[in-house]
């Protein structure tokens, strides 16, 4: 059941990141930091977890469902819009800027729910594996999830940020029910994962922190994700 809280645990960082745009006045700082504190977590639970289970596995098919998984999350990535984390003083106040982000956060939810139900099956299979590569990744994706949560702000449909919000846990609900899973689906699966990792690595968090290489809250996000990785290695 673990494995399955923790699919749960990572759609409750939308909802996080909803209400921190809502009550939170530095909204630009906070998303970089957690887009830097992401991408070292989800760095490390690559390099350390992910990828030595696969060579150990020493299957060299499995490589091939590597590159499926980039491809896929790459596929699914073209659905979802352009996001820009900026925000500007009075954007809000503007009927065109909330018509916008209401249709463009309506597409972005369907995406994204879309993605979360296939990367919720990958993250209970991992947590239900190994408990420890389960916590990185669900810290690693949620911290990459929450400024999504400041997208989302806007949209008035709750049924639709509900279906965001579970739609993790829908995918390990899944995977729950279809029980016993033999070796070979579970390094598919793990393949699957690892390749939509490092599409979210190198396409999403690593351009965020070119383009912040040098303000300070990068900074505090990568030494918050070096603790955290510090600390669950500890556990």
């Amino acid at each position: 059941m673990n494995a399955l809280f923790l699919t749960l645990i990572s759609g409750l960082f939308y909802l996080v990141g909803l209400i921190a745009y809502k009550f939170v006045k530095h909204k630009k700082e906070l998303t970089i930091a957690a887009i830097s504190c992401a991408a070292v977590v989800i760095l490390g639970l690559i390099i350390f977890d992910l990828l030595p289970e696969l060579i150990e596995i020493n299957n060299p098919v499995l490589f091939v469902f590597v590159i499926l998984g980039f491809c896929l999350l790459f596929l699914i990535d073209k659905l979802i819009p352009h996001h820009n984390h900026n925000h500007h003083k009075n954007d809000e106040d503007t009927k065109e800027h909330k018509a916008r982000l209401e249709h463009v956060s309506i597409i972005t939810i369907l995406a994204l729910s879309l993605h979360n139900l296939i990367e919720g099956m990958a993250l209970y299979s991992i947590g239900l594996e190994n408990l420890h590569s389960g916590i990185l990744m669900v810290v690693g994706i949620g911290l990459h999830n929450l400024p999504f949560g400041f997208q989302i702000a806007g949209v008035k449909n709750k049924l639709l940020v509900f279906l965001l919000v579970i739609s993790a846990f829908l995918g390990g609900l899944i995977t729950f029910f279809f029980g016993d899973i033999d070796e070979l689906l579970q390094g598919i699966i793990l393949a699957l994962s690892l390749g939509m990792l490092v599409h979210i690595l190198v396409f999403e968090l690593f351009k965020e922190i070119k383009e912040n290489a040098k303000h300070l809250w990068t900074i505090y996000g990568i030494i918050i994700g070096i603790l955290i990785l510090v600390i669950i290695n500890l556990l």
